[in-house]
């Protein structure tokens, strides 16, 4: 009875020193890469010798992406399991089946104590980053969505979309309520880059944030409707010139703004990133191959600098998956000698999305508890527990 004694004392001793070797999740980086399935993540490893950054990943997962209605999702109701932790109907946004408001992981991560960003490369309105902090039934309320983005709360956003804001029906300038909010405000580029601000928002050219957006005919750092509001007003008064951002590096200049920022403003209770790569899923839709490898070659720049953060951060947690899996993306069959290189060349079986799982990497502290087949409701619900500092329930 005492030997038994001794090694249940002894068992709980060695489970307590694993714990306590184990660094807490304080940070927490979610990287979403839209519409990136097996197929989007082998066209990168396929097409460049060098180590990608999905191959530093110590754990690695499945997500079914399936919406509350449909064995495939659309972007709302995929992001809204990714956000909230529950499924909704295809269409839905930000809110559950009876279109009841859910609670996302980052505004809990707000309830805690945490800084919040947002960093993507298209509209701060469209459908993931939105159901992180709104609710709609339909992603065409955009203009709702934009109210809503201005009551989240959010310390840090990067992105595009600035028609929303300004020139609304009703009349109300959002960059004023903004900066009445008391975030500083930008649009262009180069404001961002300077900015000591805690808290910001910066709304910038569509042609700024992606290079498919590319346009000859803009002003450097004109966003649409600039002219109509007090933020661009202030900018003027500034007497600085709008400067533009190198597309094919926003994304991955934008993280590293919105990092440090949060690392500099943050107490002990760390902060929570979400960040979209948005524009995989057009390629998918578009079953443009090269634009496909291109897209995620830039996805894997901004990936390689947070793996770095990572290792240089112990108690951060990253995470990347995506939604859904668009354009059924294979890859196609190429002669090539062996040692030798064979451009990539991809195959697609449709042009919208599919119902595949996708794969999951994680990273840093807590990135053990995402090696397995889950949900993807699972994702925020592991995300919460860690940063709560909760052990994994036994199955």
């Amino acid at each position: 009875m005492k030997k038994q004694t001794f090694l249940t004392a002894l068992f709980a001793l060695v489970a307590l020193s694993v714990s306590a070797a184990q660094p807490r999740v304080k940070n927490v980086i979610y990287l979403i890469g839209d519409g990136m399935g097996f197929g989007a993540v082998s066209s990168l490893l396929l097409s460049q010798n060098e180590k990608t950054g999905f191959e530093y990943a110590p754990v690695i997962g499945l997500s079914e992406t399936c919406s509350a209605d449909n064995f495939v999702t659309d972007s709302p109701a995929g992001g809204t399991a990714l956000a909230t932790g529950t499924r909704t109907r295809n269409g839905y946004l930000g809110v559950d089946p009876d279109g009841n408001q859910l609670n996302s992981i980052l505004r809990k991560a707000q309830t805690m104590g945490k800084r919040t960003g947002i960093v993507v490369n298209t509209v701060l309105t469209e459908a993931t980053p939105a159901a992180f902090y709104g609710g709609v039934k339909s992603r065409k309320e955009s203009l709702r969505l934009a109210e809503q983005f201005v009551e989240s709360g959010i310390d840090v956003a990067i992105g595009s979309g600035l028609s929303v804001f300004v020139g609304r029906p009703d009349s109300v300038d959002l960059t004023a309520e903004l900066i009445h909010r008391g975030y500083d405000v930008y649009l262009d580029w180069g404001a961002t880059a300077r900015s000591m601000a805690d808290r910001f928002v910066s709304i910038l050219p569509m042609s700024d944030v992606h290079r498919r957006n590319k346009s000859s005919n803009k002003t450097a750092g004109a966003a649409d409707g600039a002219e109509v509001c007090l933020a661009a007003q202030l900018a003027a008064e500034s007497g600085e010139e709008p400067t533009s951002s190198d597309p094919t590096e926003y994304l991955t200049r934008a993280v590293e703004k919105a990092l440090g920022t949060l690392e500099r403003t943050a107490d002990r209770n760390g902060f929570f990133l979400m960040i979209e790569s948005a524009i995989i899923d057009g390629y998918g839709h578009n079953n443009d191959s090269e634009g496909m490898i291109e897209e995620m070659r830039e996805f894997d720049r901004t990936l390689q600098m947070l793996v770095k953060y990572v290792e240089s951060h112990p108690e951060t947690l990253l995470v990347v998956t995506a939604d859904h899996e668009t354009g059924g993306t294979g890859v196609s069959y190429r002669s090539y000698e062996v040692g030798g290189e064979a451009p990539v060349t991809l195959s697609f079986s449709t042009k919208g999305h599919t119902g595949t799982v996708v794969p999951i990497f994680a990273y840093g502290a807590g990135a053990e508890e995402f090696g397995a087949i889950m949900k993807n409701t699972e994702l925020p619900k592991i995300i919460e527990r860690l940063i709560n500092g909760k052990k994994k329930s036994k199955r």
